[in-house]
């Protein structure tokens, strides 16, 4: 096949019409605004950048430090102690203190006194039936704004009067002989009756109607002797 060749001069004029050519069409979008726009859009994006940076980082802290969740208030305070767990010797301390408190400030003053007896603490199933009705008391009346009423009612409707008969059955074989009590289980002493040789006999160490008697102390520290001892009190001897 024959070789074609082009004529320099020819080759020229079509460079030149090509080059032509371009410098039109650059005009075309010079004309147009292209190049504005294509600085705006520059600009924009940038702007972008920047924005999308602070919400990189700001995503970047939360991930480091999660928010805190807020706890619920739990409906009920809390497991009610058992009397029947084994529990050491601090537990046990510190529920004879919380129920001794309840009950001598708030339970037997107000609700329950005419049935009350002074040897409640050494009767097992009195003291896990008071346990729970003084964490209900609680649940009713001590968990801040926002408990609603039927709470309380329900206290004094039902609850009272549970404790109210239970505490008449437990304790039905304790107290003054001249209850009907032959032999009481937990005798309360009578009072002295004046004689000639003491006409001012002195009064018996606790009447039916007190709190507690005296021994009291002396029987809820034992009880707390008996237990075993707290894990810290072990470590405290160790060391």
């Amino acid at each position: 096949m024959a070789e074609i060749r082009l004529d320099p001069m020819e080759m020229l004029l079509r460079l030149t019409g090509d080059l032509s050519d371009v410098r039109g069409r650059v005009q075309d979008l010079e004309d147009q605004g292209v190049a504005a726009t294509l600085e705006s859009l520059d600009t924009k994006v940038g702007g972008l950048k920047e924005t999308l940076a602070a919400v990189v980082e700001a995503i970047q802290q939360l991930q480091a430090e999660p928010e805190e969740e807020e706890e619920e208030e739990p409906d009920w305070p809390g497991t009610t102690p058992n009397w029947t767990d084994d529990l050491d010797q601090d537990q046990a301390r510190e529920l004879w203190d919380g129920l001794t408190e309840w009950c001598q400030n708030k339970l037997w003053p107000i609700y329950v006194q005419d049935v009350w007896k002074p040897c409640w603490y050494r009767h097992m199933r009195l003291r896990v039936e008071l346990t729970w009705v003084w964490r209900a008391y609680e649940w009713s009346y001590e968990k801040g704004k926002g408990v609603p009423p039927t709470r309380v009612a329900e206290w004094h409707v039902r609850w009272v009067k549970h404790i109210e008969a239970v505490l008449k059955e437990e304790l039905k074989e304790c107290g003054l002989p001249r209850d009907g009590l032959p032999r009481p289980k937990h005798r309360v002493p009578l009072p002295q009756p004046p004689t000639e040789e003491d006409e001012t006999p002195a009064p018996p160490p606790f009447r039916v109607t007190d709190f507690v008697d005296p021994t009291f102390f002396e029987w809820v520290e034992d009880n707390i002797r008996k237990r075993r001892p707290a894990e810290n009190s072990e470590d405290e001897k160790a060391g």
